[in-house]
């Protein structure tokens, strides 16, 4: 093991995500803050477009490069498309957006036979491998993902208003954790506010978003040492999902799963547990098959009911 050594502050590329309701303007706040960006790195902004006609509704406000993905929205199809965006030489990219991806996922999960956790066990590694692909890539990211719209009610000059508010986005619920920054836009106003925030740009603010929020991102991305250089990755389309990848999103399903059955006070779940790991804890399973068949067997044992 290398001796400590003091950390210095390092560039980085942007992962930006912008989620909210329907009409709360993600993708207009998204080429904002790409043209912020591009103008401080000289770069044209890459656009992949899922919304279809909607994908073309500010040509005539920005100027950017735009590829459309088809339904299915296969991660391969996303994971194609941000490869061509690297090679081709592109700083900035938005990806408009991620909600179709995790619907696709959702979509062959629920058609696929057999057990539904073990099935979800075998789709996460293909997200993961997406996920991974996003916050590796030499490029500025702006994603956005709808959000999982409510109706609710507020007063607004003494009336009560429906107003539609997004809770959460439509993607894996820790998405927004992955992120430098993760900020909400409201449906109304279009004001945007921070809900993980790694630049300290956004605490404390509630604003619309502009050009000037994306110079002040480069800005903040591209101070410190140049990084040192890694080995380029030629395809994430063509990259492979290790043995331990899966093994580890699997013990991360077991744990999961673990919890729900009640934990440490479900004496069947630990014998259970027990006979794949001695100390009883799903991190410690070394070996893949091991840890699908112990997932399979916890199918099998009953929650407990308080």
């Amino acid at each position: 093991m290398a001796g400590f050594q003091k950390a210095k502050r390092e560039q980085v590329w942007l992962k930006v995500l912008l989620s909210g309701p329907s009409g709360c303007g993600k993708s207009y706040s998204a080429l904002r803050l790409a043209k912020g960006i591009a103008s401080k790195c000289g770069s044209d902004i890459a656009y992949i477009g899922t919304e279809r006609s909607r994908d073309l509704y500010y040509a005539n406000e920005f100027d950017y490069d735009l590829v459309q993905l088809d339904d299915p929205f296969t991660i391969d199809k996303y994971l194609e498309a941000l490869d061509e965006a690297v090679n081709a030489g592109y700083k900035v990219l938005i990806i408009d957006s991620l909600t179709h991806e995790w619907t696709w996922l959702n979509d062959t999960h629920d058609k696929m036979p057999g057990d539904s956790w073990l099935n979800w066990s075998k789709l996460k590694p293909k997200h993961r491998k997406f996920m991974e692909a996003i916050l590796s890539a030499p490029i500025h990211i702006i994603a956005t993902a709808r959000g999982k719209d409510v109706w609710d009610r507020v007063d607004q000059n003494g009336k009560k208003v429906p107003v539609k508010v997004g809770v959460g986005a439509q993607q894996d619920k820790d998405i927004g954790f992955e992120y430098t920054v993760s900020l909400i836009i409201e449906q109304a106003t279009h004001i945007a506010s921070a809900d993980k925030d790694n630049t300290h740009l956004f605490e404390g603010r509630y604003e619309v978003l502009t050009e000037k929020d994306g110079e002040k991102l480069y800005e903040w991305a591209n101070t410190g040492d140049a990084p040192a250089s890694s080995k380029p990755v030629k395809s994430f389309l063509e990259a492979e999902i290790s043995d331990e990848e899966k093994l580890d999103q699997i013990k991360k399903d077991i744990i999961t799963l673990c919890k729900e059955l009640g934990g440490s006070k479900n004496k069947p779940l630990m014998e259970a547990l027990k006979k794949y790991v001695k100390s009883g804890n799903p991190n410690a399973i070394k070996e893949l098959a091991a840890a699908e068949e112990c997932y399979a067997e916890l199918q099998n044992i009953s929650p407990i009911v308080e």
